[in-house]
């Protein structure tokens, strides 16, 4: 089974399936047996040993059939979405974040509604989003559409997951801070729900557009892809 897409697929469920865990009833079930120290530590190895499965499974499968091909314009609606994703991908480590590891106390932050929060209130999850939805319109081989699928759809389904646990482990302040932010991105600055600050994020989006061209420099040399239009 090594190096089929077989692997590849059981791989795939056993990460999306793992990262279920914390926003289901089984949580509570492990925790109030093992404690959340330990639960913690469980999953966070099972997490990185299925993601590092998945990876080298990826890596070790054949591409198999062939469902489409795209032109440069792929290639170019990735560049601007992978910038976008870039600076997303700041947001839980550059500030408050109600919606992060941990979050539950910055509900009521003001930096948590504010800055790349004020966009969406899961902007990590929306970098995985835009970076799978990219590679899969650019990817349409067999393996490339498991594994990209099965990486975006977790990181979507994660958005609602998460502010489902939230709502239930939050006992104040959470209908609050989803009245003034938004799951989809830019949905709560167009109905006038957020307001979005150039002070507050200009050095976010600088360091974003650093990382950006990091990744699009290095894509050739460490995937052996390389991201330039044709």
């Amino acid at each position: 089974m090594t190096g089929t897409i077989l692997e590849l697929f059981i791989a795939t469920i056993c990460f999306v399936g793992i990262h279920t865990i914390p926003s289901s009833f089984m949580k509570g079930a492990i925790v109030s047996k093992i404690g959340q120290k330990a639960y913690m530590g469980v999953f966070s190895l099972l997490s990185l040993g299925f993601l590092v499965w998945m990876v080298m499974a990826f890596n070790a499968a054949p591409y198999g059939d062939v469902f489409w091909e795209v032109g440069n314009w792929g290639r170019y609606l990735a560049i601007v979405a992978m910038l976008v994703a870039s600076i997303l991908f700041l947001g839980p480590y550059t500030g408050a974040s109600a919606t992060g590891v941990g979050g539950e106390k910055s509900v009521k932050k003001e930096g948590a509604r504010s800055g790349l929060n004020a966009i969406t209130r899961h902007p990590l999850m929306w970098a995985f989003v835009l970076w799978a939805g990219v590679h899969l319109i650019n990817n349409g081989d067999l393996k490339s559409i498991i594994f990209f699928a099965g990486f975006g759809a977790l990181a979507l389904a994660g958005t609602f997951l998460i502010d489902a646990k939230r709502k239930r482990d939050v006992s104040e302040g959470w209908d609050d801070y989803v009245a003034h932010t938004s799951n989809v991105p830019f949905l709560a600055l167009l109905q006038g729900q957020a307001k979005l600050s150039i002070k507050s994020i200009w050095w976010k989006v600088l360091i974003g557009f650093v990382l950006f061209m990091a990744f699009f420099h290095l894509h050739l040399r460490v995937i052996g892809v390389s991201p330039f239009p044709l």
